[in-house]
């Protein structure tokens, strides 16, 4: 092949390159999954100031004794992932990923948020809906296989 037709092949190789990878970014939302629209608590016994994560419509608040991160609009992104799993944080970072689901807490049955630092952690930390029921904390953090 001469100059021209190598450049050619080059320009349409990197054009399609990049149309592959903005086409995947635009996949992502800032819309927060109803489902997950709450104020997460991880009120454990003994702790007087527990972590939270609030998740609304188009905004996510998450805070501990050290850090707190306000995240909206534009800079929030989230990603649908396998199993019922949601990638939501900063756009264009590697963020935690949470599940809502059923879970034994106090000896009964209720909906927690399972929150995974990365998609191939094996550990989850268990949050729940207000700060009512204390948990201990052993049922604080779940072992997902």
């Amino acid at each position: 092949m001469n100059k021209i037709t190598k450049t050619i092949v080059l320009v349409l190789t990197t054009a399609l390159a990049f149309c592959m990878v903005t086409g995947y970014a635009a996949e992502a939302s800032s819309t927060v999954p109803k489902s997950l629209r709450h104020e997460w608590y991880q009120p454990l016994k003994n702790v007087k100031d527990p972590m939270f994560i609030k998740l609304k419509s188009h905004a996510m608040d998450s805070v501990s004794k050290a850090f707190h991160h306000k995240i909206s609009g534009k800079d929030l992104q989230v990603i649908k992932k396998s199993k019922g799993w949601y990638q939501i944080g900063y756009t264009g970072n590697n963020n935690p990923n949470y599940k809502v689901t059923k879970r034994k807490v106090s000896g009964k049955k209720r909906t927690v948020l399972l929150k995974k630092n990365s998609s191939h952690s094996h550990y989850a930390d268990v949050f729940l809906i207000g700060k009512k029921t204390k948990m201990s904390l052993g049922e604080s953090s779940v072992y997902l296989g």
